[in-house]
């Protein structure tokens, strides 16, 4: 009879245990204008973790650089980045993207 307690214990830790990974911890809300993006997996099998994505309106001088994994395969947090003057007037920026396998391919100047 007085193992039924510790039984329990057990059973509901047993129970209670795997279900710890399936929370994801939010960084700060950076502010309005951003949405979550969930954690997903690319097709090459590459986990991206969940981040926050600017949506809002264009920043004048600044570019929002979304999370994403380096080239040495660390992890860098959403940023904002000043963006320098292009060096001609009919320069366009290219926001930065994501190949199908997960590799991060940063924002540049293009010019025409």
């Amino acid at each position: 009879m007085k193992n039924v307690p510790v039984r329990s214990l057990l059973l509901c830790l047993v129970l209670v245990f795997p279900l710890q990974s399936c929370v994801v911890n939010r960084p700060v809300h950076p502010g309005p204008g951003f949405v979550w993006v969930a954690p997903y997996t690319v097709s090459s099998g590459v986990v991206i973790r969940g981040h926050w994505k600017y949506v809002g309106p264009p920043q004048r001088q600044r570019v929002w650089v979304p999370a994403h994994y380096n080239r040495r395969g660390h992890w860098v947090r959403g940023h904002w980045k000043a963006l320098k003057a292009p060096r001609h007037r009919n320069a366009v920026w290219i926001p930065g993207w994501r190949t199908p396998s997960g590799r991060w391919h940063p924002g540049h100047w293009r010019y025409r």
